[in-house]
């Protein structure tokens, strides 16, 4: 047989092999079988000693290829018979490839990839022909002259020379090839593929199948087109397959939302097989393609099924849980925060229901812990089943994106806040008057501590700037709030010389001003009485080493040089404010 040279250069003869996937050869080789008519089709391995796959077998019942039907196919990258043609020849079944570059995905399951093939030949006769390829001449098949054959028809393709195939596992591969072949097989139960020994049965798999109809305009043009979820009972994974009208796929991508549910997608359009290869592109051009404007419909139409699907899903568990006593609320609810509680707990546990442990105490127990840290801490439900349960990255963006979507939680953690902020005021009010125990709270060891961690007593508009810091160091974080860090300053005393310390410093920035106002906040234990003593301690802040007094403008609030300067330089921003 004479040498066949693929028109192509090898570097994109490379490109079209998609080297990096080997499941997806593995699909498209079976679905090569199943456009050649093939009722059987079985992949097999060849391991070595470590048990690692180094070597791939699929072998079809099919019709075979022809000596000339090899010529012509393994001649072009592209111009397939099937192009022109949406049946198979024989069973009339629903064609899948139809762009000529399937058999270049071959070389993703090894270096020296190899087809033989039983056929008939122009005049009927049966014929044996073999072609091969090496990844060093990705461009170049050849074999020995076709020879005369026996029936029965067939063709067996052979792969080998690669040893990291792990990818190709059953547990791993399995799924996703039953869900790109799943309509076709449920719609020809004839058809019995077996991958590695376990035939492949998408219909074991199926939970709930669900269609959609979907209408779209795109440059004044009104379209039509499905849309079939299939969500699977044991199948892990979530994957978008864009179909021509009959469900045959053309391309697949994955699908990272709906992290709550293992599905397929279909999308079934008649004109899908004419946007092959373009939904990488998809997110670049939703707005000016018309395959974008598609898959906008088809994003909206997801997010309705599912939403759906929590939602029935919420009520089914709800009612069981409260069934088998699990559920954590009794009775119905006494006040409208426990109403808006209940409903964001139920949200919660179903997004991660499938974690929750099925025996009826461990279900309560975990239920449970659910309930009371939604109550006291709806920020902490998160790195709670992180903790506790593990969750996947995918559940965990879609546990953050349904918190975020509800205003649930946010009414919860503002009742929390609330309610835990009359608790601490109320414990405040204790400790500071009641006789049996303000004679044992210390200022720096308690009070201190206690109040630079709740800010807000004083004030909302207020954030913490300072704790226990020295006057000289306040006026160089003021000179750093007013943007003139750096300026010298001299050292800063009281009026009688001597060091002084603030206990808390806030600042406030009001923008409609311009200005910048601080609050010092002078603590004292309760057993303190307060007098003029104490008040003059904090106005004595506010004056110089001399007893000078200072700008009151916010601008200048803190300045120490002398009375003639600090006028010269306050003239020069504002009007002076003194006393």
């Amino acid at each position: 047989m004479p040498r066949i040279i693929l028109n192509a250069g090898n570097d994109l003869v490379q490109r079209l092999a998609g080297e990096k996937d080997p499941v997806r050869a593995i699909i498209e080789l079976i679905w090569n079988s199943l456009d050649a008519d093939a009722n059987k089709v079985s992949v097999t391995f060849e391991r070595n000693d470590a048990d690692g796959i180094v070597g791939v077998t699929v072998r079809d019942d099919g019709l075979g290829m022809s000596p000339e039907r090899v010529e012509q196919d393994f001649k072009w990258v592209g111009n397939s018979w099937k192009v022109g043609a949406r049946v198979t020849e024989r069973q009339k079944r629903p064609l899948h490839g139809r762009l000529g570059q399937g058999r270049l995905r071959a070389f993703a399951l090894g270096t020296r990839i190899t087809w033989e093939t039983v056929g008939h030949d122009a005049a009927g006769a049966f014929k044996k022909t073999s072609v091969s390829s090496t990844i060093d001449r990705r461009n170049d098949f050849s074999g020995p002259d076709p020879v005369d054959a026996q029936g029965p028809t067939y063709t067996e393709f052979r792969a080998e020379g690669r040893d990291s195939l792990g990818r190709l596992e059953g547990d791993a591969a399995r799924p996703r090839i039953g869900a790109a072949l799943a309509l076709h097989l449920l719609t020809f139960p004839t058809i019995e593929v077996r991958y590695d020994g376990v035939k492949i049965d998408p219909a074991a798999s199926i939970e709930r199948q669900t269609k959609h109809e979907l209408r779209w305009s795109y440059d004044g043009v009104e379209h039509l087109a499905a849309l079939k979820v299939v969500e699977w009972r044991h199948v892990k994974g979530r994957t978008l397959y864009l179909c021509d009208e009959k469900g045959v796929p053309v391309d697949e991508t994955p699908i990272r939302r709906f992290a709550d549910f293992n599905f397929a997608a279909y999308v079934l359009w008649e004109d899908m097989t004419e946007h092959a290869n373009e939904v990488l592109l998809v997110d670049m051009e939703q707005e000016t393609s018309l395959l974008g404007s598609l898959m906008q419909v088809v994003d909206s139409t997801l997010e309705d099924h599912f939403e759906a699907r929590r939602e029935e899903q919420r009520r089914e568990l709800v009612d069981r849980w409260k069934t088998t006593k699990a559920y954590p609320y009794e009775g119905d609810p006494t006040s409208d925060e426990e109403v808006v509680e209940r409903a964001t707990f139920d949200v919660i546990a179903t997004a991660v229901r499938r974690h929750i442990p099925k025996k009826r105490d461990q279900e309560k127990l975990t239920l449970g812990l659910l309930k009371d840290t939604l109550q006291r801490n709806p920020d902490g439900v998160k790195a709670l089943l992180d903790q506790y349960i593990g969750l996947t990255e995918g559940e965990s963006e879609e546990l953050d994106r349904l918190l975020e979507r509800t205003p649930l939680s946010r009414l919860i953690r503002a009742t929390t806040d609330v309610t835990d902020r009359l608790d601490f005021l109320s414990a405040l009010r204790e400790i500071v008057f009641s006789p049996e125990s303000k004679g044992l709270v210390k200022e720096r060891d308690h009070l201190h501590k206690i109040l630079e961690r709740e800010s807000w007593v004083f004030g909302e508009q207020f954030n913490m700037m300072s704790s226990e810091i020295g006057l000289t160091r306040a006026l160089e974080q003021h000179l750093s709030i007013l943007g003139r860090e750096g300026e010298p300053t001299t050292k800063v005393t009281k009026t009688d010389g001597s060091q002084g310390r603030l206990d808390l410093m806030f600042s406030l920035a009001a923008p409609e001003h311009e200005t910048k106002r601080h609050l010092v906040v002078e603590l004292k234990a309760p057993s303190v009485v307060a007098s003029y003593k104490e008040a003059n301690q904090i106005k004595g802040y506010a004056r110089d080493r001399r007893g000078t007094a200072i700008c009151r403008h916010p601008h200048c609030l803190g300045l120490r040089p002398g009375r003639e300067r600090l006028q010269q330089r306050c003239a020069a921003r504002h009007q002076p404010a003194w006393p």
